[in-house]
């Protein structure tokens, strides 16, 4: 992947970025309430979220993207710079690959988790089948307690390393959403993270919960309602401006709109009063 194409895309990256670290999380507590209420987590779930290697999950995806996005080589490193593990004892291939402290330990924080998920779902694959069929096995007469008895503890087992698993993933990732915010700090410009945001809100809203206003802090500074000019604006380069003013007139029904977005609605008032006019 060359330098050029990752800097032409690096804003679609980084609403990846969010996007999916927040689908992820929010996945990850879904389970994590299956199994506090029902002693469970869904295998066919854990599945989807992960994917393999021909068919990758959001999980994958995000892993991937994480990697494109805080592993670049450099030829003038930072002073903070911090070369990445792989490279850590030797040479780089080719120029020096780094990462800023944030960019190392985010990156770290979805790799773990990821890998703690892939030990949950293996679980999950363990108490579906092997718990069921041994738990089947137990209420056959003919299975008596000597052959039983040895194999009692391995289902309990198995329920306890998905209770560290969760906790583990849930912590990791919890701290990741820390780390966002300081990772976007600068990223105000990015139209496609603020079309996102804006039009997703709520599903941010949840993932990020009690950091949500320091993610629009690092966005935008003391002028949050910049994100919704930000978002209707990405929505009028694609075309969109029936969407755009939907979104405008929305934000300004909840006091949201800032100067530059009433202006905004406002000329997409008078256009579309023009082309009501035109057709009348």
């Amino acid at each position: 992947m060359s330098e050029r194409w990752l800097l032409a895309r690096r804003a679609y990256f980084v609403r990846d970025l969010v996007r999916d670290f927040c689908t992820v999380y929010l996945g990850i507590e879904e389970q994590n309430r299956l199994f506090t209420r029902d002693g469970l987590v869904s295998y066919a779930a854990l599945r989807d979220l992960l994917g393999e290697v021909n068919r990758k999950g959001v999980f994958w995806r995000l892993k991937d993207t994480a990697h494109h996005l805080f592993r670049q080589m450099t030829e003038h490193p930072a002073e903070d710079a911090i070369l990445i593990w792989q490279y850590a004892g030797s040479a780089a291939p080719s120029g020096v690959t780094v990462q800023t402290p944030v960019e190392a330990l985010l990156d770290w924080c979805i790799g773990y988790a990821f890998h703690e998920c892939a030990k949950l779902r293996e679980d999950a694959f363990q108490r579906q089948h092997y718990s069921s069929r041994l738990a089947q096995l137990a209420r056959t007469p003919s299975v008596t307690d000597d052959l039983y008895d040895p194999l009692r503890e391995l289902a309990a087992q198995t329920h306890e390393s998905s209770s560290r698993e969760l906790h583990r993933i849930l912590y990791v990732l919890r701290h990741g959403l820390f780390l966002l915010t300081r990772y976007l700090e600068g990223e105000g410009g990015n139209r496609h993270l603020a079309r996102w945001l804006a039009v997703e809100e709520d599903l941010a809203r949840r993932a990020f919960g009690e950091w949500y206003p320091a993610l629009l802090q690092a966005l935008y500074d003391d002028r949050p309602h910049r994100l919704f000019r930000l978002a209707a604006e990405n929505l009028l380069d694609a075309g969109r401006p029936a969407e755009a003013r939907r979104l405008l007139l929305r934000a300004q029904s909840q006091h949201r709109l800032d100067e530059e977005g009433i202006s905004l609605l406002h000329t997409l008032d008078a256009a579309e009063s023009h082309l009501e006019r035109a057709a009348s």
